[in-house]
């Protein structure tokens, strides 16, 4: 179980590297988006298509990210009142949904994967491009509820974590 979450923390901080040059470049691409078309009346061609493109593995990197580091949005409200026994029970309760929701995920990708024939117009960037970023979100985050439901608390607690 170590050995996976080393592994997992190595992928959690290579997504966490890569999510942030692609934040950069998103913003510097906006940027020169709003200066050319205020300064030429221009815009860059098809920047919307890398736009969409980069917000989509942006949100999906950092959702492992987040997860792992235990930083996503969360309402405590229920389990904030719960004895320690029942807060463990909801804690196995929640990887077992996040393992299920992982593999429904991956079922339907498969389900639909004939089907993403698709290319954007101008830089003809394959619809897959785009679904396959689900992927590298959910196996990971699979992985890591396993991890939690078996191992306990081996990922870092949020104090711990690198910032993000």
């Amino acid at each position: 179980m170590t050995h996976l979450d080393t592994f997992l923390g190595h992928v959690s901080k290579g997504y966490l590297r890569i999510s942030q040059a692609l934040l950069l470049a998103l913003v510097l691409g906006i940027l020169a988006e709003v200066v050319l078309r205020y300064v030429l009346g221009r815009g860059i061609l098809g920047s919307a298509e890398l736009t969409r493109l980069v917000i989509t593995w942006i949100v999906f990197l950092m959702a492992f990210v987040l997860y792992r580091t235990r930083r996503h949005i969360v309402v405590t409200a229920l389990v904030d009142i719960l004895g320690p026994r029942a807060r463990w029970v909801c804690e196995r309760i929640t990887d077992v949904s996040v393992v299920v929701l992982c593999i429904y995920v991956m079922i339907q990708l498969w389900n639909v994967w004939q089907f993403l024939g698709l290319k954007t117009p101008v830089f003809e960037i394959p619809d897959t491009a785009f679904k396959i970023a689900p992927v590298f979100c959910f196996v990971p985050m699979g992985l890591q509820a396993v991890l939690n439901f078996f191992g306990g608390r081996l990922r870092p607690r949020p104090e711990q974590s690198e910032g993000v």
